[in-house]
């Protein structure tokens, strides 16, 4: 018999634990079309109607994640896993980062604290 000692999931259920924040989406819509509309001609209703693939743009090139969760109702989840934390930062430092990175690539202050959403599929 085997013992599985490690974390086991199913493909129909999902989890986001992550150091960060709640943020309205529609408080970056503005800017987020602002950033893609130089690249292509979108609408905000373009935008609303597939929305995580443009905020991609926002999150390329960092160790941000985002999580629109089980039911999208104009709130996203933005921040970062605990694994990204450096071996000699400080969880204050960490949540510093975190906050700066949010501010620059979001344009949005918030204060980060743990986020955990759990969902499954049914």
């Amino acid at each position: 018999m085997k013992i599985k000692s490690d974390f086991v999931t199913n493909s129909s259920s999902s989890s986001f634990v992550v150091m960060g924040a709640c943020i309205d989406a529609d408080e970056i819509l503005k800017e987020l079309i602002q950033k893609i509309s130089d690249e292509e001609d979108v609408t905000i209703e373009d935008v609303i109607s597939d929305i995580s693939e443009y905020v991609e743009i926002f999150t390329k090139g960092t160790d941000l994640q985002y999580s629109f969760g089980y039911d999208y109702d104009g709130e996203m989840e933005v921040g970062m896993c605990y694994t990204k934390m450096g071996e000699d930062e400080t969880l204050g430092q960490f949540k510093k980062r975190i906050q700066q990175d949010i501010k620059e690539h979001f344009g949005v202050d918030v204060k980060p604290g743990h986020i955990e959403d759990c969902w499954m599929d049914n």
